[in-house]
């Protein structure tokens, strides 16, 4: 995956996804909200990572979606450096689901790669450069 962010005035941000463009900035004063913040959006995207994978699992076995829910909360660190210091994610299930398959729309759930990437943080990497250089 490679993606490339461009300045869209102020401290605004645009990015290509595909066929899709995403628009990121900040709320005022910092910002003109044009867009979510990259932090929400960032929770948002393990939120949606796991909702697909239910609705996939759910899918694949032809059944029902109707009530599927996924709801998230962050909560920013108080101390230290700047991070989210907590993401906890409810995953609501049809209630027409018979309970023995809870189990399985679990397995399912926590095998998104947005999960997986919280709970084991990769390698990272960032260089500072002016234009041309």
């Amino acid at each position: 995956m490679n993606f490339t962010i461009e300045s869209n005035g102020g401290v605004a941000a645009r990015a290509r996804i595909g066929n899709h463009e995403l628009v990121f900035d900040q709320a005022p004063p910092y910002g003109a909200d044009t867009g979510p913040s990259p932090l929400d959006v960032m929770v948002v995207s393990v939120a949606a990572c796991a909702h697909y994978y239910a609705a996939a699992f759910l899918s694949a076995r032809k059944l029902s979606t109707d009530g599927l829910r996924v709801s998230v909360e962050a909560e920013k660190a108080k101390e230290g450096r700047r991070r989210l210091a907590e993401i906890k994610i409810h995953v609501e299930l049809p209630a027409s689901l018979p309970a023995e398959m809870l189990p399985r729309v679990e397995a399912a759930v926590l095998s998104c790669p947005a999960w997986g990437t919280l709970q084991e943080l990769p390698r990272t990497e960032m260089k500072i450069s002016r234009a041309g250089g």
